[in-house]
């Protein structure tokens, strides 16, 4: 009996981590590791700090583990609502630019057969010249090639 219980005293003994010993090294690569033995002369030794022993007070109580999943969880449903949300903004702003697009490129076909004008305060009409009209076409085609893909 007095054996088993020397037996179990040296096991807790051995195992007791304050006795244990960390070295840290760093490789040729730049690679960081970490041993219970120095491997090379390059290895020194790390001091550990001492976790506190945890009072009742301080324990953590077993619902902890549930409130920190739902807190994990509604943090990605609120990941997700994000991500949905975008999505449909950016497809919205899509739709919204196709639809400037054709509207661009059924005027420009309006002003490749038409005369151009525009409406003056008093009501008449001032038609464009055929120069001012090119250059309108024209930028309306560089907008539409660069705006529109």
């Amino acid at each position: 009996m007095f054996g088993v219980r020397l037996f179990i005293l040296l096991i807790i003994t051995a195992a007791n981590p304050v006795d244990a010993k960390v070295f840290k090294w760093v490789d040729e690569e730049g690679n960081i590791h970490f041993s219970d033995r120095p491997t090379s002369n390059k290895a020194k030794q790390v001091k550990l700090k001492k976790q506190p022993k945890s009072s009742p007070s301080t324990a953590p109580n077993a619902a902890q583990p549930q409130i920190n999943q739902q807190r994990l969880l509604n943090m990605y449903q609120q990941e997700r609502e994000k991500k949905k949300a975008a999505k449909k903004q950016r497809k919205d702003e899509a739709k919204k630019l196709a639809q400037k697009c054709a509207d661009a490129r059924d005027n420009l076909q309006q002003y490749q057969r038409s005369r151009l004008y525009e409406n003056l305060p008093n009501g008449e009409r001032r038609y464009f010249s055929e120069d001012e009209r090119e250059k309108t076409i024209s930028r309306l085609s560089r907008n539409i090639k660069h705006n529109c893909k």
